[in-house]
């Protein structure tokens, strides 16, 4: 048995983790990253930030690629109605490991499906709650020089090292990666365009 899309699909996005989740289930795509300007617009809340980039992001790619399913994504770390963007340095990181140490996060995906030439654009925002223990002196220092904190929102990698920080997660684990899994493959299949044969 395989998982079959009726309509050729393409990944508006660069994340290796958005790819490996997708490919994991056995779909097959095309990958044509989206440069949209992702600042945040004054005023914005967490959820419609996510919500306007997902959106920016499938638009900007379906509308040269109008026949294509398009998936346009974008994650965020809020604590505090603090969102954490990537850190660019070991002192970035280091701050917001230590905002996140022995508390609770949001972690925000907001994803959107879009297929101009039938004028179809289903956009979604996924929250999940993710809880850390509380982080040592040690090991603080131990992960911000490792490579992983530097590409990924909050400063950290569920799937990598990051994990041994997380005490719990509530609601969508994949969300957490970077692409709510169960959530987008229900939209295409409530689109009528994915099947398993």
């Amino acid at each position: 048995m395989s998982i079959c899309l009726s309509k050729s699909f393409i990944l508006a996005s660069a994340s290796p983790r958005r790819e490996e989740l997708l490919r994991s289930v056995g779909l097959k795509f095309a990958i044509i990253p989206a440069h949209v300007n992702e600042e945040y617009l004054t005023g914005e809340s967490p959820r419609a930030h996510v919500r306007r980039l997902a959106q920016n992001k499938a638009k900007a790619i379906a509308l040269k690629n109008p026949d294509a399913l398009v998936l346009g994504a974008d994650t965020i770390v809020v604590i505090d109605d603090l969102i954490l963007g990537k850190p660019k340095n070991k002192k970035q990181a280091g701050e917001m490991l230590e905002r996140l140490s022995d508390r609770e996060h949001k972690v925000l995906t907001g994803f959107t499906i879009a297929q101009d030439a039938a004028c179809v654009y289903k956009t979604k925002v996924v929250q999940s709650g993710v809880r850390f223990k509380k982080i040592s002196p040690a090991e603080l220092e131990w992960y911000v020089n490792c490579e992983e904190p530097y590409d990924k929102a909050g400063g950290y990698a569920a799937q990598g090292r990051g994990a041994s920080f997380i005490r719990s997660i509530r609601g969508s684990y994949t969300n957490v990666i970077g692409l709510p899994l169960c959530e987008v493959l229900e939209e295409l299949k409530n689109l009528g365009t994915l099947s398993f044969r």
